[in-house]
């Protein structure tokens, strides 16, 4: 009984297996939430390094150091100037397929525009899901060793559930990756069918619930300022200059056909763009008040259904527009730094 058991679901996997590759996806594809991440001593997860994910939805590849994009030399070679961009799925482009996110784009158009440009290169330092602690300590541990000139943070809204608790440290701002059975089911084509499409999860909102609070608290606010604190001393430290930009998001103000993702409610949908917004003015008054360069991203990029999927994450177009507004900042910066002594290991 238990042999032919076993055999059906070997024969079910194997038949699963041929289907999905003649469709040209892998076979992780249903279990995308799975195969993403590993475990990560102080962040609590990260990206898994040379992950391959085809499937209808993704087209997503990490090189060998767990970013998302080409290999690139651990060691940064001389004459190379390293652009870093941290935060969570806005970064990653969880909407796009490889090679169309903010961070590849950017770097197209820095070699386009840079007069007597150095070679550049773009690393794709997003997490899905990634706060601003668990940020910094990818940045300390795994960013930071590969000697980025520049770091451009685009963050701020997965911070938003620690912002309007009234004890933010009792949350877990390092949630732990899935478990490793979890994982090894992940590459069983038929388990992520069966998991993440025949019986799926409830679709997020990416915003704070219902139930919860739904204005900034003074701990909350106060621990917004120490993470966004930390993490910019922890890029300053290493020898990078630290740029903040803010989000394009549906709580932005004006932003049109994008409510629904904001809540069920016109009170929660109200009290969620107060929380968007608040974190907003935040990151521009701490780049203003500590002297650090500011993309108003926030501002310069239009917030509607063709630059945002859902209530943060780009568009292919958003994802260009995005980069566009990085680019009018950074090229300045580049260009002033090209005449300065190279500190590039020989």
């Amino acid at each position: 009984m238990a042999f032919g058991i076993c055999g059906a679901f070997l024969l079910a996997e194997l038949s699963l297996r041929m289907y999905v590759s003649s469709r040209g996806w892998t076979s992780n594809c249903y279990a995308t939430g799975l195969v993403f991440f590993v475990p990560h001593p102080t962040a609590g997860y990260t990206l898994r390094r040379n992950l391959v994910l085809r499937s209808s939805t993704y087209d997503v590849t990490t090189n060998s150091l767990g970013l998302r994009g080409p290999e690139i030399a651990k060691v940064k070679p001389q004459g190379v100037k390293r652009i870093a961009v941290l935060g969570g799925s806005s970064v990653f482009g969880y909407l796009v397929a490889d090679g169309l996110d903010s961070c590849a784009q950017l770097e197209r158009l820095l070699r386009q525009r840079l007069q007597a440009p150095p070679r550049i290169e773009v690393l794709n330092a997003g997490v899905p899901g990634y706060n601003m602690r668990q940020s910094r300590c990818r940045y300390e541990t795994e960013i930071a060793p590969l000697k980025p000139d520049i770091v451009l943070l685009y963050l701020g809204w997965n911070d938003s559930k620690f912002v309007i608790a009234e004890s933010p440290d009792e949350l877990t701002k390092s949630p732990v990756a899935p478990s490793w059975i979890s994982r090894v089911l992940s590459r069983s084509a038929l388990y992520g069918l069966i998991r993440f499409r025949l019986f799926p999860a409830p679709t997020p909102k990416f915003a704070p619930p219902e139930s919860a609070s739904t204005i900034v608290t003074e701990p909350g606010a106060a621990g917004f300022q120490q993470d966004l604190q930390a993490l910019i001393a922890a890029i300053k430290t290493s020898g990078a200059q630290p740029v903040i930009c803010t989000q394009v998001m549906a709580a932005t103000q004006g932003c049109s056909g994008l409510d629904s993702f904001l809540g069920n409610t016109e009170n929660q949908i109200l009290a969620n763009r107060k929380i968007g917004q608040w974190i907003t003015q935040s990151l521009r008054d701490y780049a203003a008040s500590n002297n650090i360069s500011l993309i108003d991203a926030a501002q310069l990029v239009p917030c509607d259904q063709s630059n945002l999927g859902d209530a943060i994450h780009l568009t292919e177009s958003g994802h260009l527009q995005v980069a566009e507004v990085w680019a009018d900042c950074l090229v300045p910066l580049l260009n002033e730094s090209t005449s300065m002594p190279d500190e590039s290991p020989k």
